[in-house]
């Protein structure tokens, strides 16, 4: 009831401005038609006529409707004042300044009007903005793309050449451009798996598994296999991880590749020989999985581009670091897609990857 009378306020401002409009100019006519009239018709009672009265009387009534009229444009003056505002505002919003507000005045339909041209106002230029991003994205993508392709790529047929070329000397040679070529190929499949994963995980429409499991035995799981590889070059894997049982809601095969991801990332950038701690806190509606691992120094800006597709820390495409630079950005859109939340932090020669997820209660 209350929205109806609402939507209904300027349809009675309006009759309530026609109402002292008539009522004004009815006093009016009857001012003028006592006052005047009669005067008028005393005064010249020999010289009146049918004709001369009628004359008189139409007069009258036309001055009040004269009267009527100047008087209820008055009162509707701001209204129409505001009605142009509101046309020469979306006129500008249209053509220059999207995104830009208008002055929501009172709470009539004209207000809701405003608030409903704010609301598209501004959704527009969100829309226009995203695709704009979208846009952006997709001529970077295709940039990225094309230059970390290119690259073993052109090796590869540079290897092939040399083979076809019958130049190679022995087997030995030939063995050593065969693994070189070999290696490239797989690096060139990774990267073409890595963007065709994190392209799928862009959709919006994409549908998780979810499996509740514990994330402590997960975590465990995962960190037994990934031990005896790390000690290998040098790395001690320390965990923190409590006994009791801590229930999240997810995607096992997606989340282990965050943390394979994760992993992966420390294993890269970590001082060798040094440890990489890995611990779990329970933090009432979410846990959070930190790991955290000894590095060179590295710049806030690398932190905050480090989820970014394609970003690496060494920003050399030579660099020894293998990798395609979008492990961290797959990372991110799943937790995303998880309504969690994954973040890095840097203090001095230490920097820690956390991820929250939502606990199951």
């Amino acid at each position: 009831m209350k929205r109806y009378v609402f939507r209904r306020s300027l349809s009675a401002k309006l009759l309530y401005k026609i109402a002292l409009s008539f009522f004004i100019s009815l006093g009016a006519l009857w001012v003028l038609s006592n006052l005047f009239i009669t005067k008028y018709i005393v005064d010249h009672r020999e010289d009146i006529t049918a004709v001369i009265y009628n004359l008189l009387v139409v007069g009258i009534y036309v001055l009040s409707i004269a009267i009527f009229s100047l008087i209820f444009l008055l009162l509707v003056n701001s209204e129409v004042k505001y009605i142009k505002y509101i046309g020469h505002q979306v006129k500008r919003i249209s053509t220059k300044e999207l995104g830009s507000t208008l002055e929501v005045r009172g709470n009539d339909e004209l207000a809701e009007l405003c608030k409903n041209i704010n609301s598209m106002s501004i959704e527009v230029k969100n829309r226009f903005e995203k695709e704009r991003e979208l846009e952006k994205i997709k001529t970077e993508l295709i940039a990225n793309v094309s230059h970390d392709l290119r690259t073993p790529l052109t090796s590869i047929i540079g290897y092939l050449d040399i083979l076809l070329s019958e130049t190679v000397k022995n087997g030995e040679e030939q063995k050593e451009y065969l693994n070189s070529t070999y290696s490239l190929s797989m690096k060139l499949k990774r990267l073409i798996d890595e963007l065709f994963e994190y392209t799928k995980l862009s959709n919006s429409e994409i549908e998780l598994e979810r499996t509740e499991i514990d994330i402590c035995a997960l975590i465990n799981q995962l960190l037994g296999e990934y031990t005896p590889i790390f000690e290998a070059k040098g790395l001690r894997i320390i965990p923190f991880i409590p006994e009791d049982k801590l229930i999240v809601n997810v995607d096992i095969e997606m989340i282990v590749r965050v943390f394979e991801n994760i992993l992966s990332n420390a294993e890269k950038y970590s001082i060798k020989p040094s440890d990489i701690v890995v611990r779990i806190e329970n933090e009432g509606e979410a846990v959070s999985v930190s790991f955290t691992n000894y590095t060179e120094n590295i710049p806030q800006e690398s932190i905050d581009k480090m989820f970014e597709r394609f970003y690496r820390i060494d920003q050399s495409r030579s660099s020894k670091v293998p990798g395609s630079g979008l492990g961290l950005a797959i990372a991110k859109k799943i937790v995303e897609l998880h309504h969690g939340e994954i973040f890095a932090e840097i203090n001095e020669d230490k920097i820690t990857f956390r991820v929250k997820l939502n606990l199951e209660n």
